[in-house]
């Protein structure tokens, strides 16, 4: 019986830029947020775009996908604060990730963390995120300019949180002066959950880092609201060295 033929991604290490983020690892208690507003989408792309966009290390997802998140937190040791994050599904192994590509946040301190723990490179913006009676909607604008309206409708509520997963996403940062991705681990408790039709009526490709990767056909989007415990890093990603290689990385704390 043949082997099953691996796809990995065609982007050599040395077309990645240097991060300038150094990736703080020490801390091991987690960080609890309520209530958090989370609007997930997924859009099919080509995946010649995607296997060039991702690393030697990374398999692309199949199909392949392109992912929005959005996140508005109303309370937080920062105060209130909203980011939002672009970037293509992918497998580290056979675990789902997501690559980011672009992020934004609206609080700079909120910013820091999420640069300094799990490697976030989040741009200022202003960050709209929310539901109305006809639609889920998330926005990110830069200086006037929209980048992202991401919206869903007809929606339907879907019970218990279990249908809905959120893949990590991975950021590429330095870890002990090795550009490594790290991997955000989060643990949810949903509390409501609506899936609905997706739309992007505006997806500046450009600004949001790669301009090939466009959304082609929309899958779904799915507005949750949860209580959410940013979970201390544990793990890293080789740039070239695949998760099946050993380029999956423990971290030592």
């Amino acid at each position: 019986m043949n082997k099953p033929e691996l796809l990995y991604g065609e982007r050599s290490s040395p077309d990645f830029a240097r991060p300038e983020s150094v990736l703080d690892y020490a801390a091991t208690k987690a960080l609890a947020l309520d209530n958090v507003e989370i609007f997930y989408s997924l859009f099919e792309i080509p995946m010649s775009d995607v296997l060039r966009a991702l690393p030697a290390s990374l398999h692309p997802s199949i199909p392949a996908v392109l992912c929005t998140n959005f996140w508005k937190a109303t309370e937080s040791p920062f105060g209130p604060f909203a980011f939002a994050y672009v970037g293509p599904a992918c497998r580290t192994g056979i675990k789902p990730r997501h690559m980011v590509t672009r992020a934004w946040c609206d609080n700079p301190v909120a910013a820091h963390y999420l640069l300094t723990h799990y490697g976030f490179d989040c741009k200022p913006a202003v960050i709209r995120c929310g539901e109305s009676y006809e639609r889920i909607r998330g926005q990110v604008l830069v200086d006037g300019k929209t980048l992202l309206d991401i919206t869903t409708t007809d929606c339907v509520p879907i019970v218990g949180g279990g249908s809905v997963k959120y893949s990590p996403p991975l950021n590429l940062c330095l870890v002990d002066d090795r550009p490594l991705f790290a991997q955000l681990e989060v643990g949810y408790s949903f509390k409501r959950v609506l899936r609905g039709s997706l739309a992007a009526p505006v997806f500046d490709a450009k600004a949001t880092g790669d301009i090939a990767l466009t959304p082609s056909y929309a899958i779904a989007g799915t507005f949750a609201v949860c209580d959410v415990q940013l979970m201390p890093v544990r793990f890293a990603v080789d740039l070239t060295v695949s998760a099946e290689e050993g380029g999956a990385i423990k971290l030592k704390r």
